[in-house]
């Protein structure tokens, strides 16, 4: 498969769920203020989230760090004066194919202020995932910034994938150190699981953050 159509692909993936990951990202936006230096991670929650953010006109001298190729691709091609209008700084590392993204991250910041992050499953055994190479670069990500803005709707939460990327008690001992947890997503009134996890995770100092 050409990148022609890698990027084709993992647009009609971000179209699943449209709706959710779409009112998910705007939710999230005033957690980004004009001047912030913030990670953006990959993911098709979090490409809403970059959309989102390039078509608004209060964001701007931002510096945004990121690994998604896709969110690149289309600020440059679609957004112009969103890319001129801010720095952009792409990570190094390996191409993963599968999330046009790159993984095994190697970046030029020491720290900065935030980071936008999506996850295949959160529950009360943490954060996973299903891309081994997620633990490395959740690890990086996390121990460098002081906010964490998790991006996922309701399907996530509760589910454990096969790796996990930030286990419960390393969240806990964050949280205990000062490090911010934000977790937005939808509302799930009749799941009774979900709103259990969710319920954990606000005693535990979890900002929780729901759509309309």
């Amino acid at each position: 498969m050409n990148m022609k159509d890698l990027f084709l692909s993992f647009e009609k993936r971000k179209e699943f769920s449209f709706d959710k990951k779409a009112r998910i990202a705007r939710k999230a936006l005033p957690f980004i203020t004009p001047g912030d230096e913030f990670f953006l991670g990959a993911g098709t929650t979090v490409s809403f989230f970059g959309e989102e953010l390039a078509k608004s006109s209060r964001h701007f001298m931002l510096k945004i760090w990121t690994n998604n190729l896709f969110l690149v691709n289309l600020w440059l091609n679609r957004h112009e004066k969103f890319s001129s209008e801010n720095f952009i700084g792409v990570t190094a590392g390996e191409i993963s194919r599968r999330n046009l993204s790159i993984v095994n991250l190697i970046a030029p910041f020491s720290h900065v202020e935030k980071a936008v992050i999506g996850t295949s499953g959160i529950s009360l055994k943490g954060m996973s995932s299903d891309d081994m190479y997620t633990v490395q670069q959740m690890d990086f990500l996390i121990k460098r910034v002081r906010k964490v803005i998790i991006l996922a709707d309701c399907s996530k939460i509760g589910r454990d994938c096969t790796y996990i990327t930030r286990s419960i008690r390393m969240i806990k001992l964050d949280l205990k150190q000062g490090k911010e947890y934000v977790l937005v997503t939808d509302p799930a009134p009749k799941n009774e699981k979900v709103k259990a996890v969710l319920d954990k995770f606000k005693a535990m100092g979890f900002r929780i953050v729901e759509t309309d």
